[in-house]
């Protein structure tokens, strides 16, 4: 199926470019159901470069579009009537031709950022230029001036010719294909879970919401069982729904919704009181922990608030204890003609049973008597109705399913499609990919933390500046964050934020990871960065000390213990923190030189891929994680291997040696060939970009 307008939706954010004079534009839909284009025109034609321009265009969908938009293009050009088909090929890192794009909308704001922020006339239609897209509007009308470069020498090849563009676009609802867990986005958050309160009966059920991070591989690691509880709790949506929510979404100026404690936690949404409640974090997970272990804990806290989190409607009773049947009739209200009695010691299976039955249970409510009691001792389950003349009778029910311990199906199939093991991204690291990685952190990380950890966060920018091997532009802006920061007592979350947008006169760059470029959203990016970041540091630590640039204070440790110290104070992956602060908690004592400094956030490295190797959710298999640098890498560095050619033997010079080049960034991205000029890959990319153009 052809989504048109998804794409031309994205046209609209970036500049209109060309390397000739156009005399038309058209565009033909081959038969959407779901997006009807009603108008595209550019305006003045002919389109001549460089100059100013109007692009104009209006559609209508019979529905959101809403997640991330993946594309396949392919490209014909014809020339003396003769078609050439383009092929898919790598400009500066960036694939433009006929090729096929994972996230239209990352690519877009990666080769066309806004400085301004999103323009007025696409917020208008609620279109907030943000990843993933999120449209709630079914009918687009916008008109948006641009400007058109001129085209570099580069481009002389689209001079001649007419080319036909197709694109067929897909949209995911999510960067992990959720079917039972209700995927929740800052735009549907309200709406899915405030409560209504023009009644005296609430209408929104309690949430239990996964709030994970994309980039965390133990979140990954629990996406199939929350799924699974998911699955089991279908039938609960009238009291108690369950849900999903990335926090690695939350854009650097919102974080309301999020509750930084520490990555995944389950947590619970009163809508009565617009609030959460922590029901179960990772702390608690062990080896043993199962799915239902997670589920059934929530349900635990859940019953404790549920007074305060939904009210007396509420469908899981406080126990009743009848002394006798004339008390029983006296406890259940007259009203209730039919009603069950659960007698059982255990909180748990109750809840369980009151929920798979929360279809009926509000006509026909279900009470909780102990083993104990004097009316019908023992583990069992009633039915009770009332006669004619408001007498109860009891008739025992068929309690095996209602007693069964519970157990969920947890043999999910993997969230990712299988996908081919070719690198996505650059062999080797870049200045890219460590500056995207800072401004992650300065964004997300560090900002989420303050006030509070203001010290921390000082003390941290000073060493990364001290060691920063990025560029000289992210460089710079640390230094004046630092002396910004410096004259100031405390700084808030939104004050970071404000400077970042107004005050400082470096602008940051938007996040482009190179290397660390994954084969899908979900893979590599940010914890790769963090792992570049971390090496690269130490390498250059090492480097100054051969030069004699380091002060006559400095101690090998410098570095590795900020490191340790930031993530255990600022990085959001629980278990991740947990391991890497056990893996380096006797690093003060372990490392006496820069080359050990080197070599033991190496070995460590190794080691965190040894345990993650065989877990596919963390897993990118384009990437797959064995032990570095392999033979193929660096010859002399690995002495032994196994049958699977991974190393299991290495010379640690070798190795030091071959780490100083490979982490140098400074160096190595000097070396890089990438001299294509940047307006052309936009150029040929926009270029792409059209449904079915003609010219």
């Amino acid at each position: 199926m052809l989504f048109a307008s998804h794409v031309i939706v994205f046209m609209c954010f970036v500049a209109y470019a060309t390397s000739q004079t156009y005399t038309a534009v058209g565009l033909t839909d081959c038969g959407s159901k779901n997006v009807q284009i009603n108008r595209l025109t550019f305006l003045p034609m002919p389109v001549i470069q460089p100059g100013e321009g109007t692009l104009s265009f209006a559609a209508s969908t019979t529905e959101f579009i809403k997640g991330v938009i993946k594309a396949d293009l392919k490209i014909v050009r014809t020339v003396s009537g003769i078609k050439l088909p383009i092929s898919c090929y790598i400009v500066e890192g960036e694939k433009v031709g006929s090729c096929s794009y994972p996230d239209l909308c990352a690519l877009m704001k990666r080769l066309a950022p806004m400085e301004n922020g999103c323009p007025a006339n696409l917020l208008e239609h609620n279109i907030d230029c943000e990843c993933p897209v999120d449209i709630t509007t079914k009918n687009i009308d916008i008109e948006i001036d641009v400007t058109i470069p001129k085209a570099p020498e580069a481009a002389s090849w689209l001079s001649v010719g007419d080319f036909d563009v197709n694109i067929k676009a897909t949209v995911d609802d999510g960067h992990w294909p959720w079917h039972k867990t209700k995927y929740l986005t800052r735009a549907n958050w309200t709406s899915a879970l405030k409560a209504d309160t023009s009644t005296s009966k609430v209408r929104q059920p309690v949430w239990i919401v996964f709030y994970y991070l994309t980039y965390c591989g133990f979140c990954k690691l629990a996406e199939p069982g929350w799924e699974a509880a998911a699955q089991y709790a279908t039938g609960w949506s009238r009291y108690l729904r369950l849900g999903a929510y990335d926090c690695a979404s939350e854009s650097s100026s919102q974080n309301d919704i999020c509750e930084d404690e520490g990555y995944p936690q389950w947590r619970i949404f009163c809508p009565l009181t617009n609030s959460t409640q922590l029901a179960f974090n990772s702390e608690r997970r062990s080896s043993n922990t199962k799915p239902e272990d997670v589920l059934m804990w929530s349900i635990k806290k859940l019953n404790k608030i549920a007074h305060v989190c939904y009210g007396k409607t509420w469908p899981v009773r406080h126990v009743i204890e009848p002394q006798s049947m004339d008390d029983l009739n006296r406890i259940i209200p007259r009203n209730y003609k039919s009603f069950q009695l659960f007698v059982s010691d255990d909180i748990l299976l109750y809840s369980l049973y009151v929920l798979n039955n929360s279809k009926t249970v509000y006509k026909e409510p279900i009470f909780r008597l102990h083993t104990t009691n004097p009316v019908k001792p023992g583990v069992s389950l009633w039915k009770g109705s009332r006669n004619e003349h408001g007498e109860i009778t009891l008739e025992p029910m068929d309690s095996t399913q209602a007693m069964k311990q519970f157990v969920l199906n947890v043999h999910n199939s993997s969230h990712s499609d299988k996908v081919e093991n070719e690198k996505p991204g650059a062999l080797k690291p870049t200045l890219t990919d460590v500056d995207s990685t800072v401004v992650w952190m300065v964004n997300k990380d560090l900002r989420r933390k303050l006030p509070t950890l203001f010290e921390d966060v000082k003390s941290w920018l000073n060493v990364l500046h001290t060691y920063y091997p990025g560029s000289d532009n992210i460089k710079t802006f640390l230094y004046d964050l630092i002396n910004f920061m410096n004259d100031r007592t405390t700084l808030t979350s939104k004050e970071l934020q404000n400077y970042i947008n107004s005050t400082s006169i470096i602008k940051l760059p938007d996040i482009k990871f190179d290397h660390c470029n994954g084969s899908d959203p979900t893979k590599r990016g940010y914890t790769c960065g963090l792992w570049l970041l971390f090496h690269s540091m130490t390498v250059k630590q090492a480097l100054l000390a051969e030069d004699n640039k380091l002060p006559s204070n400095a101690k090998p440790t410098d570095v590795i213990v900020p490191i340790r110290e930031f993530v255990r104070k600022f990085f959001l992956c629980e278990e991740c923190v947990k391991h890497f602060t056990n893996m380096t908690s006797n690093a003060e004592h372990e490392i006496s030189s820069y080359k050990e400094n080197v070599l033991y956030l190496w070995r460590g490295h190794n080691k965190v891929n040894e345990r993650l190797r065989n877990e596919e959710l963390s897993s990118d298999p384009a990437w797959p994680k064995v032990p570095f640098p392999t033979k193929q890498e660096c010859n002399t560095c690995v002495r032994q291997v196994d049958e699977n050619n991974d190393a299991t033997e290495f010379d640690e010079n070798e190795v030091y040696n071959y780490l100083k080049e490979y982490y140098d960034i400074q160096k190595t991205s000097s070396k890089s060939s990438t001299i294509v000029h940047e307006q052309y890959s936009l150029m040929i990319l926009l270029f792409s970009l059209l449904t079915i153009v003609r010219f």
